[in-house]
């Protein structure tokens, strides 16, 4: 099985989460959530993370070929990432239009947006 993990990286002092532009990946460019393997995860989470993290969602394609999952990872404040991507720290309720679908399908499902607002209200963030 096929098995990858995007990290969606909220920074506990503004509330809004970390996107990535992508511009060679995709037909057209896109704003995605940070995508690794399982195994590169745990490195980066060490690197940005403030020791919490959270799975919020979990997609297994039909034929079971494939599992993805998502996680919040919190951090304290926004940072920059090495490799000189661009990148957006964007507001939840304040999205980009050119987001990546699958990442669109998952932060306007009601059920994955009430689970992402209930780590921020259990972890004392507030959208201003």
């Amino acid at each position: 099985m096929n098995q990858r993990a995007g990290l969606l990286y909220l920074a506990k002092t503004t509330a809004r989460i970390l996107l990535l532009y992508e511009d060679q990946k995709w037909t057209v460019p896109t704003f995605t959530r940070k995508d690794t393997l399982l195994n590169d995860a745990e490195s980066l989470f060490d690197e940005y993370g403030d020791g919490k993290i959270v799975p919020i969602e979990l997609y297994v394609s039909k034929d079971n070929g494939f599992e993805y999952g998502t996680y919040i990872c919190l951090c304290e404040d926004e940072f920059l990432p090495n490799g000189g991507r661009t990148l957006a720290w964007a507001n939840l309720n304040n999205l980009p239009k050119n987001l990546h679908t699958g990442l669109k399908n998952t932060l306007t499902n009601n059920t994955i947006r009430v689970k992402i607002e209930t780590i921020m209200e259990l972890n004392n963030v507030y959208q201003y």
